[in-house]
């Protein structure tokens, strides 16, 4: 009976350490992770070419940010949320930072480029990451629905298994199986990835852009193959290729 009774007593302990014990071990972990947040980050352990969101624990345009943007980050560029206003140890800004968010690019330690404020227009956030990391003919494509050369696409012929995504965001437009050779001169897919694409009046034409990032890609008719009898004629130059 005796060693009964100092069994139920020391579950009874159990039973009020353990869920303390949980609680400082997470709360530890969270302290530390906001300590993380809170401290400089050091320059030398940050890519060549870097983004850095300058935000604030209590920002609600930060929150948004990182629920719109940064949650679901998939461009290769790399980014690096600080909650510390301070310029990455051995980097250098143009200017102090004023404002949250504040996103800025650096390349070899030096700022390049800055976004400040978020508004909630994510779109706008990517045209403005698109002029940094774009060439001159991918610039004149996507944001002036330019149209490349038919036969000149880098991308026309390949037939590699993969996915053809959005050259900013890094979100999937197309997959490989939904692509054809139409003859035409550009990449011709017959299925986008459902909701990848929205679309817009052209005069007697319907212009293709991307969900993610509002970039022209370029036009869709209805002279593909079966199933769906559609033909995405896509610019190469707004496409990337990311192989299985």
């Amino acid at each position: 009976m005796e060693a009964l009774s100092l069994l139920f007593k020391i579950k009874k302990k159990l039973l009020v350490v353990l869920p303390l014990l949980i609680f400082s071990l997470t709360s530890h972990a969270g302290d530390q992770k906001l300590n993380d947040t809170n401290k400089t980050l050091d320059g030398k352990m940050l890519a060549k070419t870097q983004l850095v969101a300058f935000e604030s624990e209590t920002c609600i345009s930060c929150k948004a940010f990182e629920k719109d943007v940064m949650a679901n980050w998939k461009s290769p560029f790399s980014i690096k949320k600080t909650y510390s206003m301070q310029v990455p140890l051995g980097w250098e800004l143009k200017e102090s930072v004023w404002a949250t968010p504040t996103i800025v690019m650096f390349e070899d330690g030096k700022e390049t480029s800055r976004y400040t404020g978020y508004d909630g227009n994510k779109q706008e956030f990517w045209r403005w990451f698109g002029m940094q990391t774009l060439s001159p003919e991918q610039k004149k494509i996507a944001f002036e629905s330019g149209t490349e050369l038919p036969f000149s696409g880098s991308l026309l012929d390949n037939k590699d298994p993969g996915y053809y995504v959005d050259p900013i965001t890094g979100e999937r437009l197309f997959r490989s199986d939904a692509k054809f050779k139409s003859g035409t001169g550009w990449p011709s897919f017959f299925d986008p990835i459902p909701g990848s694409l929205v679309f817009k009046e052209d005069g007697n034409r319907v212009e293709v852009l991307s969900a993610s990032s509002g970039i022209h890609l370029g036009h869709v008719f209805d002279d593909g193959p079966p199933p769906s009898g559609k033909r995405y004629c896509i610019n190469s130059a707004v496409l990337k290729f990311v192989a299985d």
